[in-house]
């Protein structure tokens, strides 16, 4: 296992089992492992299938946005009211600089009654955003 990922639990059929250093894995458990986006293609190989990193759009929202999309051309659209600074800002600028700096996939904020969620990264930069009312 990459270093920092950890196995929290081990489901066989309908039963949670913790397991120890000792369990042997059988095929149809499932693992639910934490560790960082970036030990997936580690995880991929060591499991010898590679899970899947993206989720259906309906998770992140009802509307997917092209996170280039400038604030001020959503303001008439869904009724936002942003201070001017914020509205000539793209969406994925926004949603940045909010969370801090590194989004992640599946990083949110409710924010103009609409709860904005990060569907997408590329190099570090979000490039889809999922919207839903909050």
């Amino acid at each position: 296992m990459p270093e920092g990922t950890r196995i929290a639990a081990l489901f066989r059929g309908r039963e949670l089992l913790h397991p120890t250093g000792s369990t042997r894995l059988l095929a149809d458990d499932i693992l639910c492992i934490v560790g960082h986006e970036h030990d997936l293609p580690a995880l991929g190989k060591l499991f010898s299938v590679a899970p899947a990193t993206e989720l259906n759009d309906w998770f992140f929202g009802d509307f997917i946005l092209d996170a280039a999309a400038r604030i001020q051309d959503l303001a008439p659209i869904y009724g936002l009211r942003p201070e001017p600074l914020v509205a000539s800002q793209s969406i994925g600028e926004f949603l940045t600089v909010k969370m801090g700096g590194k989004p992640v996939v599946g990083d949110q904020i409710e924010w103009q009654g609409f709860v904005w969620s990060v569907a997408s990264v590329e190099d570090g930069k979000v490039k889809r955003v999922g919207m839903k009312i909050a």
